[in-house]
């Protein structure tokens, strides 16, 4: 399918958050993820333009675009990273899941409210304390933790229902 730079830009809209934060995964860095997203989709406008850009699944694409560039960007950075999967650890068992549901599950994050997503970031991907969180944020400490607690069962009710749809 030959994609245009009109359903490119729509493309842009709707995924770029998502795909910075995928990046943001493999780079540990949100200028650095910013700046991959944004070379793809120059890169991809280009071609646009010159009538030479086929696509068939187009959100597969980018998200194999940004994981290429992002690994690339970290190898030549010399930091190692898991390429096929992302392993996050739960108390004592490690979860392992595949490139495609941990895009999904980076969707349902940004889909939080900014407030919440921006605590539940800082907690599980900076490993920040809830008290440097409320101190940075000039918040109290149970803001963060209802925060937390709404986004913890925003996500848990996201995943039992695609789970009961699946298996249910």
């Amino acid at each position: 399918m030959l994609v245009d730079s009109h359903a490119l830009e729509r493309y842009f809209k709707r995924m770029y958050r998502p795909l910075c934060l995928y990046a943001l995964n493999i780079t540990e860095s949100y200028e650095d993820s910013e700046d991959i997203v944004q070379q793809i989709f120059v890169e991809l406008l280009e071609k646009a333009i010159a009538d030479s850009l086929e696509v068939e699944d187009m959100k597969g694409y980018l998200y194999t675009a940004i994981r290429n560039r992002a690994v690339k960007y970290v190898k030549k950075s010399q930091k190692k990273i898991s390429v096929e999967s992302a392993t996050y650890l739960t108390d004592d068992n490690s979860v392992s899941i595949s490139v495609e549901e941990e895009a999904l599950v980076w969707d349902w994050i940004d889909a939080l409210p900014t407030e919440r997503r921006n605590i539940f970031l800082m907690a599980k991907q900076q490993g920040m304390k809830y008290k440097e969180i409320a101190t940075q944020l000039d918040i109290s400490i149970k803001t963060v933790e209802g925060q937390m607690g709404k986004a913890l069962k925003t996500l848990r009710e996201r995943a039992i229902k695609i789970y009961l749809f699946f298996f249910g």
